[in-house]
């Protein structure tokens, strides 16, 4: 096993120690780092009985509480030096990753050390719990004197297209699949960093920072981070430097061109399991390069999150462009995505235009409503996609775009696929790494963060000091459904910063539709029928209130029928599809910002 060869480095790295000397002892971890199973080793090494140490969490055994932050961001360390009683003992830890998140991890205890060696592996511990507040955010790599990896993290080992456990262990010039050997091991021996320095990874050429160790004037070990993924990420930063005092003077016309991103991964508010779970493989997503299809129900802020994989990204320092494939007209959705030329058709521009793809050249475009593209600009599409370069309307001239395509979409696109309705060389084309958005309903632990943020930025619009809400209003906002989700709860709470009149909203500064979509949200489970709403509305709302609230159950039924196509929707209920965008504006689903 990996960690067996870990344990064997380790110890073969402590001068003076026999094989006869060595113990070595293996814990089994879950996600929540609890014990699930270990060896009578482990038990003698911890100083107890394996049976008292099952079931308990890392972060209540003795000695390997030091352990736990690092443990917890899913990092890959050996030779982390804890003392039990008498005994030096040196942890190792790899974690197991299943589904783009981290399922728990192995970790290997090791006595035997030498006291000489155990203190020269202990002079680094310190510098390594230190170093893991940081190692979520950056490439970085930490050497032990003898220039073995001691400590990585997957934005590093992403750039080298291996894994941290891969990496662990091995020395350094052995560690560096398809690249130049590192110049670690030299500034160990020099002592001088080097800064922002140009170094060939897999291909790539990075910019790095290298620095030795030191502690009490001794070098002992050297850590490494890459600050650039891609040399031409630094060159589009001193670009993007030197215009500044431009993009100043025209911030909203720079915005509208799409070359600024709005939002990153810390503009998605949400602490439940799931979210964080999301963020993370977000992140893990952004640094490649591969297409990304979002889903997710409309409100659920699938285009924040197509801003945050961009931020995230090798390419935040170009254009990110969207598209609403359902808001643009037909006729006008080639010339809009592609351009035209100079003469392409009567009352073309002079000059031609540029379309939004050329436009994302080495950026990112966002394609939302993806589902209700039609059929023949989806074979266009297709075509940028495979081929990488566009032709222009009027144009027989090809031209190479680099473009990362984030698409969107609330509809069943298999189910489009089985009619004949989207294409299925595109669906897959599209569905390479997909990233499920839940809706609020199943979230329900994260409406109190939201709701704060929300108000926060309330509070800076209106210029108000709204504190919260009281407990009548908070227990209407954790009962309602929001069928619109997110969007739908910003709209609740500006319409009630409209009509506040002290440092809490009330139950009554909330819309009306809440307290009816709660009575209604009953009727449809059957706990109340039709008739029992009416008679409980009937003289409390006039009749055009129970219509308006009648016709919102009637539409969001529809649109659940119809797994949120509203081209489906509007057919399923007898009116064009711009009506029925009309009723949702109506019923308080408006399609407004990207809450």
């Amino acid at each position: 096993m990996h960690q067996e060869k870990l344990a064997d480095n380790m110890i073969s790295m402590a001068e003076g120690v026999s094989d006869t000397e060595k113990v070595t002892g293996v814990l089994q971890l879950d996600d929540g780092l609890t014990i699930v199973g270990l060896d009578a080793a482990a038990g003698e090494l911890l100083g107890t009985d394996s049976v008292n140490l099952l079931g308990r969490r890392v972060g209540e055994v003795s000695g390997l509480v030091m352990l736990v932050n690092l443990m917890h961001s899913g990092i890959s360390f050996s030779n982390q030096i804890i003392r039990v009683g008498e005994r030096h003992i040196a942890c190792d830890y790899v974690p197991r990753i299943e589904g783009g998140r981290v399922a728990g991890g192995v970790l290997t205890l090791v006595s035997g050390f030498s006291q000489e060696a155990a203190a020269m592996a202990d002079e680094l511990s310190g510098l390594l719990r230190s170093a893991g507040a940081f190692m979520d955010y950056d490439g970085i790599i930490i050497l032990n004197r003898a220039g073995v990896v001691v400590m990585v993290n997957q934005a590093f080992a992403d750039v080298l297209d291996t894994t941290p456990q891969a990496m662990i262990g091995k020395h350094v010039h052995d560690a560096y699949p398809n690249s130049q050997p590192s110049r670690m091991p030299l500034i160990m021996e020099t002592g001088k960093p080097e800064i922002g320095v140009t170094h060939y990874m897999n291909g790539r050429e990075v910019i790095t920072n290298r620095f030795p160790l030191i502690k009490d004037g001794k070098v002992i070990g050297a850590m490494g981070k890459i600050i650039f993924r891609d040399v031409r990420e630094m060159t589009l930063l001193a670009n993007r430097l030197q215009s500044a005092p431009e993009r100043a003077a025209s911030t909203k016309q720079m915005a509208g061109k799409g070359a600024l991103f709005k939002y990153d991964i810390d503009s998605i508010v949400g602490q439940s399991i799931g979210m964080q779970a999301l963020k993370k493989t977000l992140v893990r997503v952004a640094s490649k390069n591969s297409n990304v299809l979002l889903r997710g129900e409309s409100g659920t802020g699938k285009e924040l999150f197509a801003h945050a994989i961009h931020a995230a990204s090798a390419r935040r320092y170009s254009s990110f462009i969207k598209v609403n494939c359902a808001a643009i007209p037909e006729h006008l959705l080639e010339s809009e995505l592609f351009g035209y030329a100079e003469g392409a058709f009567t009352g073309a521009k002079k000059g031609g235009q540029v379309g939004k793809f050329e436009l994302a050249h080495t950026g990112t475009i966002f394609l939302d409503e993806i589902g209700d593209m039609p059929l023949a600009m989806q074979a266009k599409l297709l075509r940028v996609l495979q081929e990488k370069e566009l032709i222009q309307l009027g144009s027989s001239v090809a031209k190479t775009v680099d473009v990362r395509v984030v698409a969107a979409t609330n509809c069943n696109l298999e189910q489009l696929v089985k009619e004949g309705k989207f294409r299925e060389d595109l669906y897959y084309r599209l569905n390479v790494v997909t990233l499920a958005i839940p809706p609020l309903r199943e979230r329900c632990e994260d409406i109190y963060c939201i709701t704060k943020s929300i108000i926060d930025q309330l509070n800076d619009e209106f210029g108000l000091a709204v504190e919260g809400l009281n407990a009548e209003a908070w227990n209407i906002l954790r009962q309602y459904s929001w069928p619109g989700n997110i969007r739908e709860l910003r709209n609740v709470l500006e319409s009630a910063f409209n009509v506040v009149d002290g440092s809490q909203i009330r139950a009554e500064h909330l819309p009306r539709q809440l307290s009816h979509g709660l009575a209604a949200s009953t009727a449809k489970k059957g706990d109340e029928g039709l008739e029992e709403y009416v008679d409980a509305n009937l003289g409390r709302l006039n009749i055009a209130e129970i219509m308006t609230e009648l016709e919102r159950i009637v539409i969001s039924k529809a649109l659940e029928r119809c797994h949120n196509n509203k081209l489906h929707a509007a057919q399923l209920l007898g009116i064009s599809r711009p009506g029925l965008y009309k009723k949702l504006n109506k019923c308080s689903f408006e399609e407004t910002d990207n809450c």
